[in-house]
């Protein structure tokens, strides 16, 4: 495995070529904790944490995800690199966006209307 000689940073701008799974190993690193440490903290048991990280289950949802997010004192950039692998392996919207639009139902409509005027110029 590689992530024992990469920081964070070195993942952000490789970022289409790591794995969710990879890339927590590298911020639980970075942030100078054990495996066991975190995911006793994040509330989940090994066997699932570890299923996480291998890729045989997808990423946690969106609650776990912020969690996590706290736990490592995630900045924004290292936020919205985590959300953005995780909605990918889930087949999902980022959780910190998804959240937003949950908070702000206006969004809904400007969204659409973007996407409407988006297809319209494609035709």
């Amino acid at each position: 495995m590689y992530t024992n000689i990469l920081t964070k940073e070195v993942v952000h701008s490789m970022s289409e070529n790591i794995s969710f799974g990879e890339y927590l190993k590298v911020l639980i690193k970075d942030a100078g904790m054990t495996q066991y440490d975190f995911y006793t903290s994040l509330g989940i048991k090994k066997p699932y944490f570890y299923d996480i990280l291998s890729g045989r289950t997808n990423p946690p949802p969106s609650k776990l995800q912020f969690k996590a997010m706290e736990i490592l004192n995630a900045d924004k950039e290292t936020q919205n690199h985590f959300f953005d692998l995780a909605a990918k392996e889930r087949g999902d919207i980022p959780a910190d966006i998804a959240n937003w639009v949950i908070d702000n139902p206006e969004a809904i409509e400007s969204i659409r209307n973007e996407m409407n005027h988006f297809l319209t110029e494609e035709q």
